[in-house]
């Protein structure tokens, strides 16, 4: 074992990102006003002469961030901090950082060879963000001298190095922890998935002169001297009983619809001293999924808003106020960059995205490892989001108010949403959705979609029973034509039921709507327009903003577009009901007087 510098790559590394993640902070601060500017100017017109000069003034920064020797984002910068913080002050909480175990785990990799490509064959060697994750997974102890770390999440974009690793870190919980009956799986939604980590780590014990003990089968590998193994797992392999994880490598966790795998697991570990649960993946398009939501309190961690010594966490991402397009910011995802992946591949990806949309959100979720929505998303979030203001439902009684009604299954969603013209501001968006109440939990682990909190939160309202009760739903939609002066209910003509004529019956004005592009192609379109021009109010409702991400739309040769709710992979009611609301609305399809005006205002 070779000397362990003073100060080792892994230190050096983090120092490295904070001075650079510093003077980048300091650099933008001064840049970002002109490009904002920049960005106001080219929406107006004769500005050009304003935007060369400011693209002058501007272009000195922009050297100057180019020339910076690492690019990293804000969380990988948090990252580097957290561990010099912790040399610093860990002692004080029974933390240490031991220099020679961290040095062997790292060179623990110059045993193992790649296995494709252009370096099939050659030795591992680790650059300096790898050796920093893997010098803080094993380097970091506590004050009984077992490993720091029971968990880690690192988010990196594709073709950075993550199978192999994660494969490393596997080999090394397998063989060189000394744990008896050590049990090591690499897990994922499918079996596929789940063996490429496992098969990488096989190849690479195969190749290794150094893991002679190793005995490869099929499905497993193992070391007979401790009676330690390791083999895949797939959320569907049903063989979660008996299990005792020493070491538990989960791959792109981003496309888990749920939680399920993760718990079992990780409640599995129990009877370990030292397990670690590592996952590693790139960003995806579920915001509400359970990686994301890991993702969130992963980044808690990072910005101190809470403490957990045992938890190691890096995201390698592009900021938030990154041109996507700016490759001089692409090294924040790709901390590989020029190494396993090449700046010519990426631009051949960018270019191929600016000249086909419906590649943009995968380019940006795959290669700058940006969390998206659906992958292709016709409003992105962020935009949807700039609506998130509006006026309170409370204000919004007496007003004017044109419906839409997207009718589900007796076991789905139903969604109501009401749009209230104001001349001066647009469109006020107030939506209801009901749901059977016995079959929130069950859609809630299946669709990996947090009903049940949306329920405790008002923003889903469940009915009685495990079959939706149309009834109940009647009774709270005469309440809301009492509140709010009611013009026109929009309906799908080809998903009716006995609702539509018993609300008819009660003198709600309903109107059936078309489903096709005759119908659907002038509100959505309009839709769309008013969203870009900030028009649409929806107080940030999360079950719409989930169903506006989930939204992909269907083109005819004519130019119609449409909400294509068969290819939407996700529920789209609630935009389906806004765009008939704003059809019927923009037909100018409404009574003399409501039954607001016809009743009077009951008392709630």
């Amino acid at each position: 074992m070779q000397e362990v510098p003073l100060i080792a790559s892994w230190h050096q590394y983090a120092h490295n990102v904070v001075a650079a993640g510093r003077t980048e902070a300091n650099i933008q601060e001064r840049l970002r006003p002109i490009v904002l500017k920049i960005r106001q100017l080219k929406k107006e017109p004769d500005t050009e002469a304003q935007v060369t000069a400011l693209e002058r003034k501007a272009e000195p920064l922009r050297a100057q961030l180019r020339a910076l020797p690492v690019r990293v984002g804000r969380y990988a910068l948090l990252a580097c901090e957290r561990h010099l913080r912790d040399l610093e002050d860990g002692e004080s909480r029974g933390l240490f950082f031991n220099e020679k175990v961290a040095a062997a785990a790292v060179r623990f990799y110059s045993f193992l060879t790649h296995n494709k490509g252009r370096w099939a064959g050659k030795p591992l060697t680790l650059e300096p963000w790898q050796q920093f994750i893997i010098a803080s997974l094993f380097g970091w102890k506590r004050a009984d001298g077992t490993r720091r770390f029971r968990e880690s999440y690192v988010e990196v974009a594709r073709k950075n190095g993550k199978s192999t690793l994660s494969s490393g870190v596997g080999l090394q919980l397998l063989v060189a922890d000394g744990e008896a009956g050590a049990e090591i799986y690499t897990a994922a939604t499918k079996k596929e998935q789940a063996k490429i980590v496992f098969d990488d780590a096989k190849n690479m014990a195969a190749k290794s002169a150094a893991l002679k003990m190793i005995r490869a089968h099929r499905n497993s590998i193992f070391v007979p001297s401790t009676m330690s193994k390791m083999q895949p797992m797939s959320a569907d392999a049903k063989t979660e009983d008996g299990l005792n994880p020493h070491g538990i490598i989960i791959d792109e966790y981003h496309a888990h619809p749920n939680d399920e795998l993760y718990g079992v697991l990780k409640s599995a570990t129990g009877a370990r001293s030292q397990p670690l649960l590592n996952i590693i993946t790139t960003a995806g398009f579920n915001r509400l999924g359970p990686c994301a939501q890991l993702r969130k309190a992963c980044v808690g961690i990072l910005e101190q808003l809470h403490d957990d010594d045992a938890y190691f966490t890096v995201i390698f991402s592009l900021d938030e106020h990154d041109e996507w397009g700016d490759e001089t910011c692409w090294q924040k995802a790709n901390p590989n960059l020029g190494v396993s992946v090449g700046l010519d591949y990426l631009r051949e990806q960018y270019r191929a995205a600016e000249r086909m949309p419906s590649l943009q959100v995968n380019f940006k979720t795959k290669h700058l490892n940006l969390w998206t929505d659906a992958s292709e998303v016709w409003l992105p979030h962020e935009l949807w989001m700039q609506g998130a203001q509006g006026t309170p439902a409370e204000l919004l009684v007496c007003r004017k108010a044109w419906g839409g009604l997207d009718l589900a299954s007796v076991r789905d969603i139903t969604a109501l949403v009401f749009l209230f013209p104001d001349e001066a501001d647009g469109f006020d968006v107030l939506p209801f959705f009901w749901v059977p109440e016995d079959s929130i939990d069950e859609r809630t682990k299946k669709d990996g979609v947090p009903y049940r909190q949306w329920v405790d939160e008002g923003y889903i309202i469940a009915t009685p029973g495990n079959v939706t009760d149309y009834n109940f739903i009647k009774a709270q939609v005469l309440e809301f034509c009492e509140m709010y002066q009611v013009q026109m209910i929009e309906f799908d003509r080809y998903n009716s039921s006995q609702l539509v004529i018993d609300l008819t019956e009660e003198g709600v004005p309903m109107q059936p709507f078309g489903q096709g592009f005759l119908s659907m192609s002038a509100p959505t379109k309009e839709l769309e327009k008013l969203v870009l021009e900030g028009k649409i109010h929806h107080y940030g409702n999360p079950v719409l903003a989930w169903m506006c991400g989930n939204v992909e739309i269907k083109r005819d040769p004519a130019g119609n577009i449409k909400i294509d709710k068969g290819k939407s992979k996700e529920k789209v009611d609630g935009m389906v009901a806004l765009a008939m609301a704003l059809g019927g609305y923009m037909s100018g399809e409404g009574p003399e007087t409501s039954i607001y005006e016809e009743r009077g205002l009951l008392s709630f």
